[in-house]
């Protein structure tokens, strides 16, 4: 269960969680950060820092509301409450707590009494280092990113958990619900106070509790405070070093070089890796480590307090020097003891290799290109690139990448202007790429657009004949109006008559009560498009001769002429002067198709057009099917550009969709491509001379990826099909970048 997590289409990608969180457990998907549970600590920075309030936290006030007034129900208060209720005196605020409901008000100070004793008494046996377990946040972020401190940390209930456990045994008939400024108590509870705590409520929970009943609206909430003696200590929990000062206040267990204080979420990060490094080498200078992510309980997530940290310590002083020691009187052996649990579930690391292609996509070709902006959430490019291999960042979540690409949309609207002096915002489809071919049919496009003269358009199956036909009609004064393409091949005859021309009532066994108009008809202002029309029968011919030839048309079964409004055009795979010669296609309708003709050339003569095409069809079918984008490498990119794609750009297309389905990370490597494209690989090897050496290396990079394509990137399978030991494959792969 996830204690944080966003609300969908309430993100406005600022990426401020992604910068603050800890632990990187912010995954952005479709431009919203969502929360990754498993990764997530819920230490509730994320919900601190969003402007958008589109993060939220579990709530358990509706349950709380449920057993107030009806059922006995025990606060469980947190000793940093002063900070947050300053303005209230501790006598007033616990009357408040009586108001609303709560039968008994015990703090978590009897928690700190409980583990005190258990604490010392490890210490007082562990030579080795110990690092406290109070703080469920830190817990959490060594469960999850530094395993290897697990045995360090004190198997000792936190101060909650230990308090819940007395206050179970002393009301056994109540509810107990902790209220304090964590979120990450939420979680705690979900993992070990079972059976312990009901429910657990924030200190901003809590306010609007009061405030929805009317309480302290009228209250003065100036600052006042008074700094004299202190009278007890566990009060001074919630303040940095509050453990150490509760656990050793006459430095009898440790020296002062000895105890690490620590507080902050960059310090606590910062502190455990140096600590992990320092395990590793050897002994460490610290005996006992106490750590806050936060910097001391008053700097809680849901504080919910407008002081500095230095009047909430104020406020935590002042009620400690009013506050006598807790009395726990009598009470049966706690069972205090906890278990830790190994969450450590590491990312994959990509290659230099590949953090360089991801660099490569948003235009980081060169070190100086790197600026490190920082608007992506991540300090460094490098570490953005990571993400992005990791599946936690998209790939074009880069501002200065953005900008730069929106000077490439517009650079695009300007050669649309120059081809029709006016921008149609609504049109979508156009011809992409750069080779000669392209730019051609572009230029084309804008002369057909300027007439209603017929036009065939030639071409192989899936070179795009029909988007050619779709560019120029939003190009031309029709616009506005529907384009209907209609294949001549899907229907038998008859039906693609009626399709065609329409009917009237009765025409016909099974036609429709008050006829139906035909494509003819609804396409009126606008184009129609007649798809593989070189399949058409003879006789369908002369119908559509006469049409052309008339302008006028009746439906099956009617005598009414109508008037054809709509712009011909047909497009076909076929040869039409070979069909002509053979008497299969008419002579006559051939000419009057044939006003305007276009031939759009096959993919494999328009090789240069491969790149633009695949990364635009990445971005369409991301945004169209609602699934990650992806980037290819470099490799590849240029496995594609060799292979003659004999379905055209149907089949590149139908090629980039299969790749975004099937291949896991966010780039698109060569060994992830299909078998039927081996031979692209094989005989992609250079032929040109050069150095034996470098020859050498790119042969062995080739056959390292002809090997790791054929077997499915099994490493193992792949070192077996090269007659090569295991150990010597892996140095290989480190060699030439496949691995770090």
């Amino acid at each position: 269960m996830s204690v944080v997590s966003t609300i969908e289409d309430q993100c406005k990608a600022c990426y401020s969680c992604v910068r603050n969180c800890p632990v990187n457990a912010i995954k952005v998907e479709l431009g919203q950060s969502k929360v990754v549970e498993e990764r997530c600590i819920s230490c509730g920075n994320c919900v601190r820092v969003c402007s958008q309030n589109a993060k939220q936290i579990v709530s358990y006030v509706e349950e709380t509301e449920k057993f107030l007034g009806q059922e006995k129900v025990v606060a469980l208060l947190a000793p940093s409450f002063p900070a947050s209720f300053y303005y209230l005196e501790p006598k007033e605020f616990f009357d408040t707590l009586k108001k609303i409901g709560f039968t008994d008000i015990l703090e978590v100070t009897h928690g700190i009494e409980l583990t005190v004793p258990a604490y010392q008494e490890f210490l007082a046996t562990n030579p080795d280092v110990a690092i406290s377990s109070f703080c469920p946040a830190i817990v959490g972020m060594i469960e999850r990113q530094f395993p290897s401190l697990l045995p360090y940390l004190v198997p000792v209930d936190s101060a909650v958990i230990a308090a819940a456990k007395y206050a179970s045994w002393k009301y056994p008939e109540a509810k107990i619900v902790f209220i304090g400024p964590c979120i990450a108590k939420k979680q705690e509870m979900i993992e070990f106070g079972t059976g312990f705590l009901d429910g657990v409520l924030t200190y901003k929970e809590l306010k609007i509790m009061f405030e929805s009943r009317g309480l302290h609206k009228q209250q003065d909430r100036s600052y006042k405070a008074v700094l004299e003696g202190i009278s007890s200590s566990p009060p001074l929990f919630p303040i940095s070093g509050g453990l150490t000062r509760n656990l050793d206040p006459n430095g009898v267990l440790f020296g002062e070089d000895e105890i690490a204080v620590v507080d902050g979420k960059e310090e606590s990060v910062l502190f455990l890796q140096n600590l992990t490094n320092e395990l590793k080498n050897g002994k460490s200078q610290f005996r006992f480590v106490d750590i806050l992510l936060c910097k001391g309980c008053i700097d809680g997530p849901e504080m919910d307090s407008p002081l500095d940290l230095f009047s909430r310590k104020r406020c935590i002083l002042k009620y400690a020097q009013s506050k006598d020691k807790d009395n726990l009187g009598t009470y049966p052996p706690f069972n205090l003891s906890r278990h830790f649990t190994n969450r450590y579930n590491p990312l994959p690391e990509p290659t230099s290799v590949e953090i360089k292609e991801i660099l490569h996509f948003t235009n980081k070709i060169k070190p100086e290109d790197e600026l490190n902006c920082g608007s992506c959430g991540y300090n460094t490019c490098q570490q953005k690139a990571v993400a992005v291999f990791q599946g936690l960042a998209e790939i074009d979540m880069c501002l200065p990448y953005l900008v730069e690409k929106s000077r490439g949309e517009l650079e695009r609207y300007k050669e649309r202007l120059e081809f029709k002096k006016i921008y149609f915002k609504d049109s979508e489809q156009f011809l992409i790429g750069e080779s000669q071919s392209t730019k051609e049919l572009r230029r084309l496009a804008v002369q057909a657009s300027r007439n209603d003269a017929n036009v065939l358009i030639l071409g192989e199956s899936g070179v795009g004949k029909e988007v050619f036909a779709h560019f120029t009609h939003f190009l031309s004064k029709r616009r506005n109006n529907p384009f209907i393409g209609i294949n001549c091949t899907a229907l038998p005859e008859p039906l693609l008559e009626s399709e065609l021309f329409g009917y009237e009532e009765g025409a016909f066994t099974g036609a429709k009560k008050g006829g139906k108009r035909g494509k003819f008809e609804l396409a009126e202002g606008g184009t129609i498009l007649l798809d593989e029309a070189g399949d058409m029968s003879l006789t369908l011919q002369a119908k559509l001769l006469r049409v052309l030839q008339e302008r006028e048309f009746e439906r099956i079964g009617g005598t009414r002429t109508i008037k054809l409004e709509a712009r011909v055009m047909a497009a076909t795979n076929r040869d039409l002067q070979q069909l002509v010669k053979e008497g299969k296609f008419r002579a006559d309708l051939y000419y009057r198709l044939n006003v305007i003709n276009i031939y759009i050339d096959s993919l494999k003569t328009r090789k240069d057009d491969i790149p633009q095409l695949a990364i635009s069809f990445l971005h369409k079918i991301s945004q169209t099917k609602k699934i990650l984008p992806k980037i290819l490498s470099e490799e590849a990119l240029n496995c594609l550009i060799q292979y003659n794609w004999p379905g055209n750009v149907r089949e590149l297309e139908n090629m980039i969709e299969r790749l975004l389905y099937t291949v896991e990370g966010n780039v698109i490597q060569v060994y992830h491509l299909p078998k039927f494209l081996n031979k692209v690989v094989e005989n992609s090897l250079v032929s040109k001379m050069q150095p034996l050496k470098t020859a050498v290396q790119d042969l062995e990079k080739k056959m390292i990826t002809q090997a790791l394509l054929t077997t499915g990137n099994n490493r193992a399978s792949a070192a077996n099909c090269l007659g090569i030991p295991r150990a010597t494959f892996y140095l290989k792969l480190k060699e030439y970048g496949f691995i770090n």
